[in-house]
């Protein structure tokens, strides 16, 4: 092929493939667009065999080094090393790579009207936990998530407490780091939260020295399964050594402290010495949970956990409370949830 032809050819094929490029990085592009760059794409691969072929000798010497100085014939093999280690780093999600594809997609979603956030997620594997069934629970983070306290266990299909998965370090102890103050500075300190977890806690059924059903102190059943509480984005892996698994029931409670609506308000229940008195109560905990079968574990299955109710606002007692009308903020903590269940 003519060689000014075919460099004519090239160099407008890289002008549309250069303004459609451009386009569609910095704003939504329609399926048109998307099908002009794509077909100019082909052509210029096309055309660019062609050249390879009308310039074979003297692209075979560019990149052998031929008759050049050794810092000249290692051009070829560096650069060829530089742009691979650059596309495994775009396929392998490097932040300070894929920089440029998200600062993109960025402008694109604000002139959509839309948010895109990456999520990172911390995975707290409980491993003194022994058991052939595993648990896994993903949670993403929603709008009101502001570090709440979790649960995770096991029921059978009746509704009946069979074993703890997880439960957040503070309440399994009843220590919290900012347990008090002491001259201007916090301490580590028990606090008494039967509030927290309440349906947990009553599901469970032990009741601590004092006569709450919150754990105090460490717990011997709740050792291995008690971790630190995620501070956003998170996947809990837990096992089990249940023996029949006919059908049971993953139950999750969430709960996390000030977050009054206009119906509970600070001074909602003034008679209440836990709700009113502690300062931390506000919208009572959420219960989640999802049905799993036998054969979902073989399956590798997964599962949506669907919100189905709420504590009691003071843990008085372990009733599962359907009405959620009056809960709006607590429904924003966990944008979804998601059950992932195998065996060994």
């Amino acid at each position: 092929m003519n060689r000014r032809l075919l460099g004519n050819v090239l160099i407008f094929i890289l002008i549309i493939l250069l303004g459609s490029g451009i386009a569609m990085y910095l704003i939504p592009f329609s399926k048109g667009l998307a099908s002009l760059h794509t077909v100019f794409g082909f052509l210029f691969v096309l055309a660019m065999v062609f050249h390879i072929i009308n310039n074979k000798k003297p692209l075979f010497n560019y990149i052998t080094g031929s008759k050049r100085s050794s810092f000249q014939k290692l051009q070829a093999p560096f650069i060829f090393s530089f742009l691979v280690a650059i596309g495994i780093g775009l396929f392998l999600n490097v932040p300070i790579l894929n920089s440029i594809y998200n600062f993109g997609n960025q402008l694109k979603n604000q002139k959509l009207g839309k948010d895109e956030t990456s999520f990172d997620y911390e995975v707290i594997e409980l491993s003194n936990v022994n058991g052939q069934h595993h648990f896994e629970v993903e949670l993403k983070k929603g709008s009101a998530f502001k570090y709440p306290l979790f649960a995770i266990w096991l029921e059978d299909s009746l509704g009946n407490y069979i074993e703890t998965l997880y439960i957040s370090r503070v309440i399994a102890s009843s220590t919290f780091d900012f347990g008090k103050n002491v001259n201007g500075k916090w301490q580590s300190a028990i606090k008494r939260r039967p509030e927290a977890l309440p349906y947990w806690s009553h599901k469970r059924g032990i009741k601590a020295s004092d006569g709450l059903y919150i754990p105090l102190n460490n717990a011997k059943d709740l050792d291995a399964v008690s971790g630190a509480t995620p501070t956003g984005n998170f996947i809990i892996k837990s096992r089990s050594n249940i023996s029949t698994l006919n059908g049971y029931k993953v139950m999750l409670e969430v709960n996390q402290s000030y977050d009054w609506n206009t119906f509970y308000t600070k001074d909602k229940f003034p008679d209440d010495e836990i709700y009113s008195g502690s300062g931390q109560v506000g919208q009572p905990s959420l219960i989640y949970t999802a049905d799993v079968s036998s054969k979902d574990i073989k399956d590798n299955n997964y599962k949506i956990m669907k919100l189905i109710g709420h504590g009691h606002h003071s843990g008085k007692n372990g009733t599962l409370y359907k009405e959620l009308s009056y809960i709006d903020t607590a429904k924003k903590i966990i944008d979804r949830v998601i059950l992932k269940t195998y065996s060994n």
